[in-house]
């Protein structure tokens, strides 16, 4: 037998070379961190820039840190860069695989594009945190695109469950249940969703197909006359995904999120958004005007007419400035004002209906029946979306009615409460409302024939 003290020991040195080899090369790996992505910067605006610049110098410096992945992921994800987005977020989850933002993140990122794999992660976000109603939801929404929907429907049951007044829940298990027949599961929490969100076209929509199918044609008839009118978005609250939203720093986003946030009814948060884009871009006519809305639906028709008057200074052509500077100056009673900006937007846009309602006012003021008349029929045929306008229209008629009436001109009162009862059913009102208006049509239809 060979002796090995001379023939091994070259062998070993080879051998504990190589695995002196495999172990850098192992250790390499390991400690090698990934190269941050490198988004094309060139056609983005400057603070976008100087935002995304910011984190990737951070992760630079610290390549190890699983949080800074995820600030240049949220960065990234905030601005559209999606791949680059994914990327950083796959980082983060690999170097914090127990952080349920990585993983739920990158499936925002996931979901427009690849619905299987957006519900693969969700389901892995869902395992870390199965308490967040939200990732129930966009795991669900997912499941149902590819076709998985009793998986679906498990999901928005839990939703629902965490947080029992979650419209968006509420309509994915109407939905589901009225795609598989049940038409009383369907109604149960269609109803519950139109009761959290009445001012949604995906809810009001889909509550008329359940009475269609449960044979209320009437009723249905009006709700899908309604939902032409109304927003067609569902806004889900979900605070993980409103952590990237507010990183955004373009012009758009800001307008976007204070849209968003007027939508919802948080109007001073709505204005916080433009006065921070304000700030940064004073001469953004589209921020004043928006300003200008939001400070109008506050009631605060000085602060609104002082808007509106700047962003038309920036901007003379400024689609519908005159229109809100003429309502909050009719709100001040500078009445000649308000006429004479009404006039000017009724003159490029003969159907504007805030326009022709200010217009009808101001008639009214100066006892013109005739022209006030006018303005209304005009009004009523362009047809009102805003619930606001809406209600306006149908205390103006109102008002009118009563006016002719007591004239003793009963058959135009008549047709003022005709016009009423065709809004309000156009708005999707109740029945018991309706039948009030009604009786009010056949008092003065029975005093029209003597």
């Amino acid at each position: 037998m060979r002796s090995c003290a001379s023939g091994c020991a070259g062998l070993l040195t080879r051998i504990r070379g190589g695995v002196i080899a495999a172990s850098l090369l192992s250790l390499a790996a390991v400690t090698q961190a990934a190269q941050p992505p490198a988004p094309d910067l060139t056609a983005v605006e400057p603070r976008v820039r100087a935002a995304i610049e910011k984190e990737l110098a951070t992760t630079v410096r610290e390549p190890d840190s699983p949080s800074t992945w995820g600030r240049l992921a949220m960065t990234l994800h905030a601005h559209q860069f999606d791949d680059e987005a994914a990327s950083a977020y796959a980082e983060a989850s690999r170097l914090a695989p127990g952080d349920f933002r990585w993983i739920y993140l990158r499936a925002n990122v996931e979901e427009a594009r690849d619905p299987a794999a957006a519900a693969t992660l969700y389901r892995q976000a869902v395992e870390l945190d199965p308490n967040y109603a939200p990732a129930r939801i966009r795991l669900a929404s997912a499941l149902e695109k590819v076709g998985l929907a009793a998986d679906a429907d498990d999901h928005y049951r839990e939703a629902a469950r965490l947080e029992p007044d979650n419209a968006v829940a509420h309509l994915g298990l109407g939905r589901l249940a009225l795609a598989r027949g049940d038409v009383d599961q369907a109604a149960r929490h269609l109803e519950r969703a139109y009761e959290l969100s009445p001012e949604t076209q995906a809810v009001v929509a889909m509550l008329s197909r359940v009475r269609h199918r449960a044979g209320d044609r009437d009723g249905a008839r009006r709700l899908a006359q309604a939902a032409r009118d109304l927003p067609p978005l569902l806004h889900q609250r979900d605070p993980r995904r409103a952590e990237v939203d507010l990183l955004a720093v373009d012009s758009e986003s800001f307008l976007r999120r204070s849209k968003t946030y007027r939508e919802t009814g948080q109007l001073q948060a709505s204005l916080g958004e433009l006065r921070r884009l304000i700030e940064l871009e004073p001469a953004n006519a589209q921020a004043h005007f928006a300003a200008a809305g939001v400070q109008d639906r506050m009631n605060r028709p000085r602060e609104a007419a002082a808007a509106a008057r700047r962003a038309l200074e920036l901007d003379p052509d400024l689609a519908g400035g005159r229109a809100v500077l003429a309502g909050a100056l009719f709100k001040l009673g500078q009445f000649g004002e308000a006429a004479a900006e009404a006039e000017r937007v009724l003159a490029e846009d003969p159907a504007d209906v805030h326009m022709l309602l200010v217009t009808t006012m101001l008639a009214m003021r100066e006892n013109d029946v005739v022209r006030a008349l006018e303005r209304l029929d005009r009004a009523a045929v362009a047809g009102v979306s805003d619930s606001r306008m809406r209600e306006l229209m149908v205390q103006l008629q109102l008002e009118l009615a009563d006016a002719l009436g007591g004239a003793g001109l009963y058959d135009d009162a008549a047709r003022r409460i005709e016009q009423v009862i065709e809004t309000l059913e156009r708005g999707g009102a109740s029945e018991s409302e309706l039948r009030l208006h009604q009786r009010r049509l056949a008092q003065y239809r029975e005093r029209a024939r003597g």
